[in-house]
């Protein structure tokens, strides 16, 4: 093990495989030369705070390194939308491009170690207001979490190469990543898996390996692969971002042989606790790190008292029990208590009911506002709750549900909304995502149809359950006698709807094989199904429902200057 702050002083040997940037091992001698040039070049720069914004998560680690060895003062957007950078441009000074020379001198001259407190990082969360909020985290917080991890886990990690679908923006993924290896010596994967097919390429290149991943990820894999076939299994899994249902860790302990980790805690805490779920009746609770305290505050919440926070109590907004031992039991957040015509109601509590339903895989619960205060139900089934749907329809099916949550809820709780999904849609986190799900109950009365339903199958291709509606702007006046959907608006549609899902850059260019071939009339049912080539810059489009194709296309988007 090596002291980040002192790594390159202290170093690995020069052959040792750092990691593989999805063509080729790269070696401590590359990777250090080329942080080396880099950390030079930004010495002479006198700019301060510095964004790095790199996808490609080699250039990310060589930036994060050279920024903090030329003490620069390191910012790290959740995403790199233009949106998101657009707020935090007041936050930093320049731009990190991370653009090293590949050509390495013979003998570069390595940084030297640093005050790890004064080495700065600025992460972000999504904040209350919807706008990020900064979060200030130093590598000598880092290094304390890794020393953590690898008493903990190192002896079953061992040499595995560590592959991950999870980002190395958030926190989670930048610990599990990049600095917990490094400090270990474990080689790890550059490439984010973010389909099962990539995991499955990955994992099959190394000859042990342990898996980074989200319980949303975790959650959807079984249905994706050949899950009792999939070899080779990881020696160990990691899940942090939320709690994994109980559903998915049994399956994964009954065919893997072992649960999912998972990690407890928040970007402001850091790591907190950490259970593996499984047939015991306690396997439920959290068992805190090394060095952690954890405590029932008066209002219920969790008192945590973390090395992390220099042993300061810090109230979070999670409702616990402590139970004998110091383990806890997680009752949920504290801020997802509603009220609903003046009666309370924790959408964790109900969720966890939900979760409980032999046809539920997943649930999520959100608060909708309109004339009246009301829930709304959004549920993935599983293979029985999907024959069931099928069989008797959406609405007999949320009235089933209703029903079972009206032995433990008073009527007027109940989710009066239901959105049945294939899964659940997800941000660039892999958390699922609270506008994806609210805008499943919006109705878009001026411009845009009511979304129904939603199938993400990969990266490359989404089908949308649209409901168009008869209010929709685009029906007035067109035409007096009949009003029919324009055919400029159903391009519209399939542009905004494939720019949201699949985060397409690129300008449009041009229209190929547009064919309008039925007329949609308002209270029609479509399916929009779109499927995106990034590597050709061609989105394909077809308006459909069970019985005829109503238009098809493609639109073509030239590449961003």
């Amino acid at each position: 093990m090596k002291h980040l702050h002192s790594l390159f002083l202290e170093g690995w040997p020069d052959d040792f495989p750092v990691c593989h940037d999805g063509s080729r091992f790269v070696s401590w001698r590359e990777f250090c030369g080329r942080i080396a040039i880099l950390s030079e070049a930004l010495k002479s720069r006198r700019e301060s705070s510095w964004l790095l914004e790199s996808e490609d998560f080699l250039q990310f680690s060589i930036g994060m390194f050279a920024l903090l060895y030329a003490g620069k003062h390191v910012v790290v957007p959740p995403n790199t939308r233009p949106g998101t950078l657009e707020l935090l441009s007041s936050a930093y000074e320049a731009r990190c491009s991370c653009l090293a020379s590949e050509r390495l001198p013979d003998q570069p001259a390595l940084p030297e170690a640093i005050d790890p407190d004064e080495a700065v990082i600025d992460l972000y969360t999504s904040g209350s207001t919807g706008e990020p909020k900064k979060v200030r985290k130093t590598l000598a917080q880092f290094e304390a979490e890794a020393v953590v991890l690898e008493s903990q886990w190192g002896h079953v990690m061992g040499e595995s190469v560590v592959v991950s679908t999870s980002p190395h923006q958030h926190i989670y993924g930048m610990l599990f990543r990049l600095f917990w290896p490094l400090f270990a010596g474990r080689t790890f994967d550059t490439v984010t898996c973010s389909h099962p097919g990539a995991l499955r390429e990955r994992m099959s290149m190394f000859r042990d390996a342990a898996l980074v991943a989200t319980p949303a990820q975790l959650s959807r894999l079984p249905e994706l692969v050949d899950f009792p076939g999939f070899s080779p299994k990881p020696k160990i899994i990691f899940s942090s971002g939320g709690p994994l249902p109980k559903a998915a860790a049994l399956l994964f302990h009954d065919q893997w042989g072992s649960a999912p980790v998972e990690v407890f805690g928040s970007t402001e805490t850091g790591g907190v606790a950490w259970r593996i779920q499984g047939r015991r009746e306690d396997s439920d609770l959290w068992s805190p790190f090394d060095g952690i305290t954890v405590r029932q505050s008066e209002s219920g919440a969790l008192l945590l008292i973390s090395p992390y926070l220099g042993m300061r109590p810090h109230e979070m907004e999670d409702r616990i029990e402590v139970m004998p031992g110091g383990r806890f039991r997680s009752l949920g957040r504290a801020d997802r208590v509603v009220k609903i015509e003046e009666k309370r109601l924790s959408l964790s509590e109900m969720e966890n009911h939900l979760d409980g339903h032999p046809w539920v895989a997943q649930a999520a619960l959100l608060p909708l506002n309109g004339r009246r205060s009301s829930i709304g139900a959004v549920l993935v089934l599983n293979g029985e709750g999907r024959q069931r749907l099928a069989a008797e329809g959406p609405r007999a099916i949320a009235g089933l549900f209703r029903k079972f949550l009206s032995a433990n809820y008073d009527t007027v709780l109940l989710p009066r909304y239901w959105r049945f999904l294939e899964r659940m849609p997800l941000n660039e986190r892999g958390k699922i995502s609270n506008q994806a799900l609210s805008d499943l109950f919006v109705k878009k009365k001026a411009c845009f149809p009511a979304i129904v339903n939603r199938h993400v199958e990969d990266s490359r291709k989404v089908v949308l359950d649209l409901e168009i509606e008869r209010s929709l702007a685009h029906f007035s006046g067109h035409f007096p006698e009949m009003a029919i959907l324009p055919g400029v608006v159903q391009i519209d549609w399939a542009i905004r709807y494939a720019r949201e899902y699949f985060h397409m850059a690129g300008k449009f260019s041009s229209l190929e094989n547009v064919k309008f071939l039925a007329l949609v009339l308002p209270g029609a049912r479509l399916q929009l199904t779109l499927a995106w080539d990034s590597d050709s810059g061609v989105l394909e489009f077809t308006y459909a429902n069970s019985r005829r194709r109503f238009s098809t296309g493609r639109i073509v988007f030239g590449k961003e200057e």
